[in-house]
């Protein structure tokens, strides 16, 4: 599901006349207001109302298209952990621990540009909302992996305990994320930082 979804936000979006947009494209269109909505205020509550001026459709066209409103922020959801996926993916031309730096600090800037959505998915999934769950779920899963293959290209050998640290270290990073959200007491760089510091910090617990 994450994965077509990557491969939809890799393709080209048609520039159609809004009068003739095709159901998916009208779709797209939706979810990118809903995109603008959320860079210009990071912290604003995502309304249907907002979201729908912004696209300039009615809040029922919207309804049409997505179904409810929960269905509505299931879908910015998974947009947004498609676009998390392709901007943390690593960069092969990059040496092996600028790699796992430079994808983890992509990570950081992802959350803080949309913060509510990601409060969302956290508590919408710990809430056992089964679609969210499974997208969250998902979403780790991808990025513990290229984690994990990043430690490895490092010359590090992916023992157990590497592999539980490295996992653990996720959940870590999300319970220092979310705190942050509803106190930011440092500053972006200093929380990019110590997401990417604390990784190596867990890691040396590992080692005999």
């Amino acid at each position: 599901m994450l994965i077509d979804l990557l491969l939809n936000t890799l393709a080209p979006v048609s520039h159609t006349s809004s009068a003739r947009l095709q159901p998916a494209e009208r779709r797209t269109q939706i979810l990118d207001a809903a995109r603008r909505v959320l860079e210009a205020d990071p912290h604003r509550e995502l309304s249907v109302e907002l979201v729908a001026a912004e696209a300039g459709v009615s809040p029922a066209l919207l309804f049409h298209y997505f179904g409810s409103k929960k269905k509505f922020q299931y879908a910015v959801i998974e947009a947004a952990a498609a676009e998390v996926m392709l901007r943390t993916a690593p960069d092969l031309s990059l040496p092996p621990a600028e790699q796992l730096r430079s994808g983890i600090r992509a990570f950081v800037r992802a959350v803080l540009e949309a913060p509510q959505l990601y409060r969302a998915t956290l508590l919408m999934s710990a809430a056992g909302d089964p679609a969210v769950r499974a997208l969250h779920s998902e979403l780790r899963q991808v990025f513990s992996q290229w984690v994990i293959n990043a430690v490895a290209e490092r010359g590090i050998e992916i023992t157990p305990s590497v592999e539980l640290a490295c996992h653990g270290w996720q959940g870590y990073v999300e319970s220092t994320l979310l705190r942050w959200i509803d106190n930011p007491t440092v500053s972006p760089g200093e929380l990019e930082s110590l997401c990417e510091r604390s990784l190596d910090a867990i890691l040396g617990t590992t080692s005999e």
